[in-house]
């Protein structure tokens, strides 16, 4: 993604190694990207570990729910928060 969007990167300020991420290998993360994205009228931009993988997807975590006050309701995969002005509700793509 970060290639195909052509995203400024920067170092790291602490990088780490994923075990998990391939078998047999350590992914080593030491770059990070901002990234900018929307979902229809919200817009937000978000800094991201970037590391070699085969998704096409942001994968927000921990760090962007704690920051934006974010609930994940796991029976139904929605994310309810609030912005200064308006209420949102991140929901699954179902196709």
């Amino acid at each position: 993604m970060v290639n195909k969007l052509n995203l400024a990167t920067i170092e790291h300020p602490r990088p780490y190694t994923l075990q998990w991420l391939k078998k047999g290998n350590e992914a080593i993360v030491s770059k990070q990207a901002l990234v900018a994205f929307s979902v229809r009228e919200y817009k937000d931009e978000v800094m991201c570990d970037v590391l070699p993988m085969d998704a096409c997807h942001i994968l927000l975590g921990r760090p962007w729910q704690y920051d934006r006050n974010v609930l994940h309701y796991g029976q139904s995969y929605t994310y309810p928060f609030r912005t200064e002005w308006q209420r949102i509700e991140l929901n699954p793509f179902i196709s």
